[in-house]
């Protein structure tokens, strides 16, 4: 999908904060998160990239100002609601709770279920297929299609109409976009070496090269 979330290459946001810390989680329910983010995953309730699409369905606002997890949150509490694992007014309530301060997330500890999720969570990750014989090869110029998909999309809107040159194929894996939408299909993978200047212009870094990967589905033959 194309909307907000898609920042990369856009200006205004300010540099990117590189700053080392020793904690992984700042706070408790950011962990928490992350526990329930494996546990959909692991249990096939939703796939990577599902979840990636939970996250573009947040209105433009909401995405702007919620934290890292809190998108997290709100974007498995929906796959959970539409997969039916949750019900809506239940989970409405259960919130209200735990911001009143009468709940409190029970302990669990079960080593055979984490090793199911676990698993499950390899499994989901483990894409590679057979999508047919790879269109291009190491050294071939392809341009990027300007395509402005209403759903998912793992192509970055600053490479779009751009020209490059493909490094490698890294063989067949499944297509993101749609996946995102419950639809199994596999395409060579390629990474792309872009110069700086194809994509900023006079104001790159030049020595700074770009390296996407980028599906099938999103190149074509260069004209030039």
């Amino acid at each position: 999908m194309d909307g907000v979330h898609d920042v990369g290459g856009m200006d205004g946001f300010g540099p990117v904060d590189t700053a080392e810390t020793g904690d992984t989680f700042h706070e408790e329910w950011e962990g928490v998160t992350y526990a329930a983010f494996v546990a959909g995953l692991g249990s096939g309730t939703f796939g990577i990239d599902a979840f990636r699409h939970s996250i573009e369905r947040l209105p433009p606002a909401d995405y702007l100002t919620a934290s890292y997890y809190d998108r997290w949150v709100r974007a498995i509490a929906r796959l959970f609601v539409e997969r039916g694992v949750l019900d809506s007014t239940a989970l409405r309530q259960r919130t209200a709770a735990f911001a009143a301060g009468e709940a409190t997330v029970p302990e669990r500890d079960d080593p055979e279920l984490l090793g199911e999720l676990a698993a499950g969570v390899v499994e989901a990750y483990d894409s590679d297929g057979d999508g047919g014989e790879p269109r291009f090869a190491e050294g071939d110029r392809v341009a990027v299609r300007n395509h402005n998909p209403a759903g998912h999309t793992r192509c970055p809107g600053y490479v779009r109409r751009a020209e490059g040159v493909v490094r490698t194929c890294r063989g067949h894996h499944t297509l993101p976009d749609a996946a995102a939408h419950g639809e199994e299909r596999t395409e060579p993978l390629y990474n792309v070496r872009f110069d700086p200047e194809e994509l900023w212009g006079e104001r790159a870094d030049r020595a700074t090269a770009v390296s996407v990967d980028l599906w099938e589905s999103y190149l074509s033959p260069a004209q030039r």
